[in-house]
């Protein structure tokens, strides 16, 4: 078993990595270049989203990710914010009932717990909502956490098994020696291990690249508001029709008609609006998201984009239109062109985990499975879809992705 882990990156996947390496018995040190949790990891809104994940590896290890959140907060020292609050998404008019009743018996079919909602029941979950909403999918697997919390908790958790995580260290470049990886230089300096892992979402690509290794993660910009605590109270997630036009479980329908989920003015200035929701146990209210996809990996909030994200929710949930907004922020979800994740060993003593478009439920499955390979043992999940040197297109820059 390796002796020395350098983890590169303060994220869900980078502390899980830690963490459960730690576990193990391996001394690991994990370098981030800002603070722990400063990206993707931070800045997003905390889905734990299965509604619309298409059957085999996304499903699978959505589902892994879900089972695996209640056993960490058993035994992460000083927990985190979890919820199994379930989601939803609503509709609007009669025939998009029709695409969503297709939606739901084929997500049944998959094994799913899922179920039409009518209009008085999403009402009832989501009180703010507008008054003719006629219904929604719900699924009950779905949850929620505020993920920053869970890095904290790994961090904690790393810590406790003698884990050293340095914050404000900027990893400059992969050290190989032979035909083997033995460290990185930073910095402050060179740190050498047994094993390095490379988990640092969307800016992988570019610290790869050197060594030769081709790893295509493009960048999806999600911006978010916030809100003053409210008083009522929205247990599930919450999704807009809109949002279907992302997934190719509706877009594959036979009943998907794309003019049912457009409105006049949808889509300006290059954004992509896909109406979200969650309420948080402060009672703070999170509004996205206003999605595009720049070339520089800007994680700054637009004008136009929240100019969107009001506009939006100013139709839908009129009840939100004079709430105070608190802050806003964005975040860079990093996606690969087949939406699976690079897990692998891809040079000796070179690991990454990188490119995970839905990092809150494969983040924890990944950094566990990382620890089993740099351990030299089976994984305990099936990572063949997520191999390094399997085919994929190259990233075009700028243009949008769907799901």
């Amino acid at each position: 078993m390796p002796r020395e882990v350098i983890v590169v990156g303060g994220g869900i996947v980078g502390c899980a990595t830690a963490y459960f390496c730690a576990r193990d018995g391996m001394r690991v040190t994990l370098l981030e270049r800002e603070m722990i949790g400063y990206g993707a990891s931070g800045r997003n809104p905390g889905w734990l989203w299965l509604h619309c994940r298409t059957p085999g590896f996304a499903l699978d290890i959505s589902r892994a990710g879900r089972k695996l959140y209640p056993e960490l907060l058993d035994e992460l020292p000083g927990g985190f914010e979890f919820r199994a609050s379930g989601g939803l998404m609503y509709f609007m008019t009669p025939d998009q009932g029709s695409v969503f009743e297709a939606f739901v018996a084929a997500r049944g079919a998959d094994g799913l717990d899922i179920s039409l909602i009518d209009g008085a029941e999403v009402r009832r979950l989501v009180p703010p909502i507008r008054t003719d909403v006629l219904g929604a999918s719900y699924c009950s697997e779905d949850a929620q956490i505020v993920t920053s919390t869970v890095v904290d908790a790994l961090v904690r958790g790393a810590r406790a098994e003698g884990a050293s995580i340095r914050e404000g260290v900027a990893v400059e470049r992969i050290v190989v020696d032979g035909d083997r990886v033995v460290g990185v230089d930073t910095d402050a300096g060179r740190s050498t291990g047994d094993a390095v892992v490379i988990a640092t979402g969307a800016w992988s690509t570019r610290l790869l690249a050197p060594t030769g290794i081709e790893v295509p993660i493009g960048g999806e910009r999600l911006q978010i508001v916030s809100t003053v605590p409210q008083p009522f109270w929205i247990e599930p997630l919450v999704y807009g029709p809109n949002a279907t036009k992302q997934y190719a479980l509706f877009r594959d329908l036979p009943s998907w008609d794309p003019s049912l989920f457009t409105t006049e003015g949808d889509d300006p200035d290059g954004l992509t609006f896909l109406p979200l929701l969650v309420q948080r146990a402060s009672g703070e209210v999170l509004l996205g998201c206003a999605t595009d996809y720049p070339d520089d990996l800007d994680p700054d909030p637009t004008l136009a984009g929240l100019a969107q994200i009001a506009a939006g929710f100013a139709a839908d949930f009129p009840a939100l239109r004079n709430v105070p907004v608190t802050r806003s922020w964005a975040g860079i979800l990093p996606f690969t062109p087949d939406q699976a994740p690079v897990i692998d060993e891809v040079l000796p003593g070179l690991f990454v985990g990188a490119g995970h478009a839905f990092g809150n439920t494969s983040g924890p499955v990944t950094g566990l499975v990382l620890s089993q390979l740099i351990a030299g043992r089976e994984p305990s999940f099936d990572i063949a879809a997520c191999r390094y040197g399997r085919p994929l297109d190259p990233i075009a820059v700028g243009a949008p992705t769907h799901w």
